[in-house]
Order: structure tokens, then C-alpha cells, then sequence
């Protein structure tokens, strides 16, 4: 059977994303920010570039990228997928538009806490998989300020254990927006263990997960 949102605490599922990923000591977390902003331009990024953005040494911010798993390099050894983000269009699509610039989330989720993130205005642009009906918002620091159809929902899918290799086939996929919670209920019945959120929600999902993420202390989600 599939969770409702009334079975789930946000607090918690954001508790279980950050157990998911690597802990981000203080460089770490510059690197991560330097990293999404670079790669917000739709371009590919460098160690280097990074390094010179977060102000720090080419060489330990190359040897911190390529300790951490899903982060992804061309044959130029430049970032091209990090995190959640992609310059190249990935299948489902989610496109980011930033700033006048098109780059890609790996999942429907992953536009909203890069949008919180970032503290920017993203025009997002998604596909229903269910219906096939076409999502439209725009999120800003401050939240979701528009989505077509108005009852636009996210689906969402607990980890179960560190995100790898796999993530993308085995958590991103599972991750998606629908045009309402009666096209998204039809989808997660048929997918055990997702759930529905409103974009309200999954966006606050978004800030606590962010908090936990790059704040020193990986402690208590702030209530």
C-alpha cells in the first residue's frame, strides 16, 4: 500500500536524505555551493573552476569531489552531473530554467531544493508521467510562487540506505510531479513505498533537508 503524506514527518524524511549522503565538513559545503552554481551557467565545471570560485586549493577540492559518490565527469574531467543537477537533458525531464540559463534536475524534488539552495528563481518545467500532462512553476528562496495546474503534487520514495550509483534508477526515478493528487494516487498505488506531497510541502522538504545538509552541526532538523 502506498503512504499518504499524513503518514510521514517531514523532519524525517529529511533526517533520512542527510543520512543518505556524505557529511560536509566545512570545505565540503563550499564546494557543494560552488559546484550548483557553476553548473546553474549550463556549462560543465572544472576542479579548478571550482576551486578558484570557493577559494580554495585545486587539489584538495578535486581530490573532496572525487571522494564523493554521484558526481559525475565528461572526458575532460569537468562536472557535467552533480547531485541533483545536470547540464545535459536526462529522461524524465525536469528542466531548470535559471537566470536565462536551461540545466536539469535528476528528479522532480531536486529543482525545488536547488532552488532553495541557491536562493534563485527557477522556472520549472516537468511532464505528469501518469497522464502525460504538462507542469509548469516557478519557485524562488521563498517558495512556490506559481504552478500549472494549481493542485500540482510530488511523488516521494523514503532511501533506503546511502544514495550510490544507483540512485538516480532507484530513488530519483520515483521522485516526479503530477497534475493532481488523483493522477499522483493512481501512480504511487502502483509504486510501494512512494507518497504524495504538495510542492508547498516537498519545498520545505527542500529547506530542511538543505539546513541539515550544509549547516556544521548534523543535528536536529530546526522545527
Amino acid at each position: 500500500m502506498a503512504m499518504t503524506t499524513h503518514d510521514v514527518k517531514l523532519e524525517e524524511v529529511a533526517e533520512a536524505i542527510t543520512s543518505a549522503t556524505p557529511a560536509f565538513d566545512s570545505l565540503g559545503r563550499r564546494i557543494v555551493g560552488e559546484t550548483y552554481r557553476l553548473l546553474a551557467r549550463g556549462e560543465a565545471a572544472s576542479p579548478a573552476d571550482i576551486a578558484d570560485a570557493a577559494d580554495l586549493p585545486p587539489e584538495t577540492t578535486e581530490e573532496i569531489l572525487r571522494s564523493w559518490p554521484l558526481t559525475f565527469w565528461d572526458d575532460q574531467d569537468r562536472i557535467f552531473r552533480f547531485w541533483g543537477m545536470a547540464i545535459d537533458r536526462l529522461r524524465p525531464t525536469h528542466s531548470m530554467e535559471m537566470g536565462g540559463r536551461t540545466v536539469y534536475g535528476w528528479c522532480a524534488w531536486d529543482t525545488l531544493f536547488i532552488t532553495d539552495l541557491l536562493d534563485t528563481e527557477t522556472n520549472v518545467t516537468s511532464t505528469d508521467p501518469h497522464n502525460g500532462e504538462t507542469i509548469r512553476l516557478t519557485a524562488t528562496g521563498d517558495g512556490v510562487k506559481e504552478a500549472e495546474p494549481s493542485q500540482t503534487i510530488v511523488s516521494f520514495l523514503l532511501p533506503e540506505g546511502a544514495f550510490g550509483a544507483d540512485a538516480i534508477e532507484g530513488f530519483c526515478h520515483y521522485v516526479h510531479f503530477f497534475s493532481s493528487s488523483e493522477s499522483g494516487g493512481a501512480w504511487v498505488a502502483d509504486h510501494p513505498g512512494t507518497f504524495l506531497l504538495t510542492v508547498d510541502e516537498a519545498f520545505r522538504l527542500g529547506r530542511l533537508t538543505n539546513r541539515l545538509r550544509m549547516t556544521p552541526d548534523r543535528g536536529a532538523v530546526p522545527r
